[in-house]
């Protein structure tokens, strides 16, 4: 009967080992540190755009995801960027982003003639998509 018991206690703790393991690498874990990185940033409100993870590459403890953020008043204007993240012990933590572009906003990204979502953060003057932008700096 003790073994019996120790081997359900070991099947339990292995069974437990794995599924954490799969719920890191679930869209679910990438969404929640993308918005938690977003948190952090006074300029967004996040209550005026929805997340939606898109497309997400594993490799060891790195993950390249591409979000898409919906604009809630217009569900056609969205902004897609792509995310770098490193797993921090059982978390991932955002280290990078780099805008992919928007659609839905006056064919320009939201710059010329068009408006940006709400919320969004304002552009410089001068700046559209078609320019050339200096290399995105690592998020922290």
């Amino acid at each position: 009967m003790r073994k019996f018991s120790i081997a359900v206690i070991a099947g339990t703790l292995l069974l437990a080992g794995c599924s954490k393991g799969g719920g890191l690498k679930a869209n679910d874990a990438i969404k929640a540190a993308i918005e938690a990185h977003l948190k952090d940033n006074p300029a967004l409100s996040m209550q005026n755009f929805n997340t939606e993870i898109e497309k997400v590459q594993y490799k060891d403890d790195t993950a390249d995801a591409l979000a898409k953020f919906v604009s809630k008043a217009d569900p056609n204007a969205a902004v897609e960027v792509r995310y770098q993240l490193k797993l921090d012990g059982s978390t991932w933590k955002v280290v990078s982003s780099k805008s992919e572009g928007g659609q839905g906003m006056g064919g320009h990204g939201g710059v010329m003639g068009g408006t940006l979502p709400p919320g969004h953060p304002a552009i410089p003057q001068g700046q559209s998509q078609g320019q050339s932008q200096p290399a995105p700096e690592a998020s922290h």
